[in-house]
């Protein structure tokens, strides 16, 4: 009852923040599936869409086209470093500014290019609040050694890894989360009027928000479910990819 009770307490959901590629993308067929359910619902109470990747701005344009899905209202990309979308006259200057400070790729770059074992994601990966590697199978304590020799270089910067392989060092401000918060701010958007979706570890800071529901598609990797063990709010799908985005919107539509 208790549980019931609470459910039928939650707001209408304003706002749906998705990763995409193992989330929205991976299954074309799903995609598409998901494109026609988005675009089913009701325009006038049908939340704003907002694709949270680690997808430079452009390249989720282009991908948003190749794999089916609908357009989005507003679009953070490169793990929460940069943003873009009509909505907000200026914003993707703005947030530029909000997270820029001291961030400077090249001395990352400099500092951890020789650190065992890492090698620097491709060109179309970086940009200037950003610096992604890849970094294979790396455990607790060689994520600690590269946080510590960063440390050295007084950087004010954050780690965000996930896969068992991408590394993207970021100002200490930007990540997934962060962005949402930012964005929700400037729309006027409460954070329990949001629904979030996601499959790595890179998406776990969306979810960790005060107030947000989420959603973890049948495939979602466990490094994501280890850090949201415990959390209320989280839907569990059953199917995979966009299929279970479908699922887990349903569930909260439904409450």
């Amino acid at each position: 009852m208790g549980r019931t009770m609470e459910r039928r307490r939650l707001k209408p959901v304003r706002l749906f923040s998705s990763d995409l590629d193992g989330t929205l993308a991976g299954n074309r067929d799903a995609s598409r599936r998901f494109a026609a359910f988005w675009q089913g619902l009701d325009a006038p109470t049908r939340p704003l869409l907002v694709y949270n990747s680690g997808r430079l701005v452009d390249d989720i344009l282009s991908f948003i086209v190749e794999e089916g899905l609908p357009p989005a209202d507003l679009v953070i990309g490169g793990v929460g470093t940069m943003m873009a979308g009509d909505a907000l006259d200026g914003l993707q200057a703005e947030y530029a500014d909000f997270i820029g400070g001291s961030y400077d790729a090249a001395s990352i770059a400099e500092l951890v290019g020789d650190f065992p074992g890492i090698e620097p994601q491709p060109d179309h990966y970086q940009h200037d609040h950003k610096s992604s590697w890849y970094l294979h199978g790396a455990s607790t304590e060689r994520l600690s050694a590269l946080e510590q020799r960063i440390a050295g270089g007084e950087m004010q910067v954050k780690i965000v890894y996930s896969s068992d392989r991408d590394l993207d060092i970021l100002p200490s401000n930007a990540d997934k989360g962060n962005a949402l918060v930012w964005l929700c701010g400037k729309l006027g958007i409460a954070l329990d009027e949001v629904v979030v979706a996601g499959d790595t570890g890179n998406d776990a800071d969306m979810f960790l928000l005060d107030g947000v529901r989420g959603i973890i598609p049948a495939n979602g990797r466990d490094e994501l479910r280890l850090r949201l063990s415990g959390k209320d709010r989280v839907y569990q799908a059953k199917a995979r990819e966009a299929d279970g985005v479908i699922e887990g919107l349903r569930h909260w539509f439904e409450r």
